[in-house]
């Protein structure tokens, strides 16, 4: 299998979980944002861009007892399934210029797969986060992690289609709570979510609704 040596791999992300104490400190007393939010970005206006946001659970993984959590790799399966979803991104034409993802591995060879049919996928900024992978597992606080990691590294000129690759249950309910509906994200699944803003900054709040275009489902 062909590594994607073409995404910039940030080092200090990727060996470290980035708040992880915060994240922690706060399961208790953090409830769960709302699902209906209040502002819709879904039309376009003057001096509005669109800007498209994926969100994407990571393809199926072996259920190996004998590794941990994060070190788990993708089945065969789970490798025609992140063939499958790069197909069909690619074919809709929601290719990500920039990537977000979780540091365990199964993410990583998830995106390794999908560069096999999006070559274009190989040169893409990527980071990866450790926190990506820990807050999954936290009730609610997903959907903020992504905003704020994200606004850490987007561009507002740049970057129009930005993908998040990770985990459930966190990737359902962030999926679930930009768009207002429920969502359900089985493995190798891509939500696409779409709005009209002036900037990111203006559109990750949590007040903003984003569109739910589809859910991208492998046939696998």
């Amino acid at each position: 299998m062909r590594s994607c040596s073409g995404f910039v791999r940030n080092p200090s992300h990727a060996l470290s979980v980035k708040g992880a104490n915060r994240l922690v400190a706060r399961v208790a007393s953090a409830p769960a944002p709302p699902l209906q939010q209040t502002t819709s970005y879904s039309n376009p206006s003057e001096g509005k861009t669109l800007r498209r946001l994926i969100l994407l659970r990571h393809a199926d993984s072996d259920q190996n007892s004998g590794v941990r959590d994060h070190d788990r790799q993708i089945s065969e399966t789970g490798r025609k399934q992140a063939s499958q979803v790069a197909q069909l991104l690619k074919s809709k034409g929601w290719t990500p210029d920039l990537v977000l993802a979780s540091n365990s591995k199964r993410t990583k060879q998830t995106l390794d797969e999908m560069c096999e049919v999006m070559d274009e996928l190989g040169d893409v900024d990527a980071h990866y986060y450790g926190s990506l992978y820990t807050v999954a597992a936290l009730d609610g606080q997903t959907r903020e992690h992504i905003m704020e990691c994200l606004l850490e590294v987007v561009d507002d000129v740049r970057n129009k289609v930005v993908m998040c690759v990770g985990h459930n249950k966190g990737w359902e309910e962030a999926a679930s709570q930009f768009s207002g509906t429920a969502v359900k994200l089985k493995t190798a699944s891509a939500a696409l979510l779409q709005c009209y803003s002036a900037s990111w900054k203006e559109v990750l709040q949590d007040s903003v609704q984003w569109q739910l275009v589809e859910v991208l489902v492998p046939a696998v």
